[in-house]
């Protein structure tokens, strides 16, 4: 009878060839698997979350050139020295210093110290701390119990990562309340394109317990006289006085916050590189009313980045969106890139393997004739 035909196999070589490009199509399947996971994480997560953020690490110092337009002398108006009270034309030198003191998850306390010297003279100071977001910049209720913070709203020392050509809310910490940072237009400072916002405060009354402290809270009423003969006070303002204070020997005094502020924002980081600021404190007194009779003003200045903290500013924002490009879009990309070719290989692999070893077709055995006369 014949024999049925056998199938022809590559051989034990093409076997073992086979299973080698398997083994090597899963190795190269899950490299790429975990490349492509890997890309749309940091992408899509690990950079926001943890990268474009405000490190809990940050501590920066920033110096402003300043005019003092006005400057109040307290002790010299109390004695009665008009001339002696305001002076003017004085050059100073104002710094701020932003640095994180705590976190907690996406949560920052971050101070806001802020000092004006004159020459070498410190003529006012305020200490700030906020409970700010690490992602946005603005001021948040979300924060531990123990944190003793302003309660602040919108953003207090910085825009936020990726700022956007939009209005924002800022905080001002001489009034207790919110101005609106309108976005005008881009501009190139320091070398790098920024984003520019003005923010107006109109007169405001101060509510900054800080700068209160340090200023007279009466005026004795015997001085009101020679501030109406220098012109600091309408004849109509005084008989307003006489009805509203009879027979007292001093008016309380009330004071008010004005400015013009520039603002100029890295978008990437949004880190303030350079400012052009216009501020005025102004005194008066205080009627029952609630109203304030500008007097004089109390400090009036304009300050912009000095060129030194202007190139700082200028290296921290490049610095900043260095990292978050190459974390958040050029690593990503590179990842995923890699990934797809590999997994496109582990496919062409795996292809490969599979026919590795399979028949190559068949092959009919030699059939040979029984003898004569044999049996049937």
């Amino acid at each position: 009878m014949p024999f049925a035909p056998e199938p022809q196999w590559g051989g034990l070589g093409g076997m073992r060839e086979g299973a080698s490009m398997r083994k090597a199509a899963i190795s190269t399947g899950a490299l790429g698997l975990i490349l492509l996971v890997g890309a749309a994480l940091l992408s899509w997560w690990i950079t926001p979350s943890y990268i474009a953020r405000m490190p809990g690490s940050y501590d920066k110092t920033r110096t402003y050139d300043a005019t003092i337009r006005t400057l109040f002398n307290p002790a010299a108006l109390a004695s009665g020295n008009l001339a002696g009270a305001i002076k003017t034309g004085l050059p100073a030198t104002i710094t701020e210093t932003v640095k994180v003191q705590q976190t907690s998850g996406n949560t920052a306390l971050v101070q806001d110290t802020r000092k004006i010297m004159v020459s070498g003279t410190m003529v006012g100071e305020t200490v700030s701390p906020y409970a700010l977001d690490r992602q946005t910049l603005a001021a948040t209720s979300s924060h531990p119990s123990d944190w003793s913070v302003i309660p602040a709203q919108g953003l207090t020392v910085s825009w936020p990562l990726g700022a956007k050509q939009q209005n924002y809310t800022g905080w001002v910490y001489q009034t207790s309340t919110t101005t609106t940072l309108k976005y005008v237009k881009e501009v190139q400072q320091g070398g790098i394109n920024t984003y520019e916002y003005q923010a107006t405060v109109p007169p405001t009354p101060i509510k900054n317990p800080q700068l209160l402290a340090s200023l007279p809270k009466s005026l004795p009423v015997s001085l009101l006289p020679r501030l109406s003969a220098a012109g600091l006070i309408s004849p109509s303002a005084m008989a307003s006085l006489a009805k509203a204070f009879p027979g007292l020997a001093s008016v309380p005094l009330g004071y008010t916050y004005q400015s013009a502020n520039t603002y100029y924002v890295a978008p990437a980081t949004g880190l303030v590189v350079n400012v052009s600021n216009n501020e005025t404190e102004i005194g008066g007194i205080a009627l029952p009313t609630g109203r304030i009779i500008p007097l004089l003003p109390v400090l009036a200045y304009t300050y912009h980045a000095t060129p030194a903290s202007l190139s700082a500013a200028v290296n921290d924002a490049n610095s900043g969106s260095s990292t978050i490009t190459t974390w958040g879009v050029t690593v990503p990309i590179t990842a995923a890139a890699v990934g797809f070719v590999l997994a496109v290989l582990s496919a062409f692999l795996w292809m490969r393997g599979g026919s590795r070893g399979r028949p190559t077709g068949t092959t009919h055995p030699e059939r040979h004739p029984a003898p004569a006369g044999g049996i049937h």
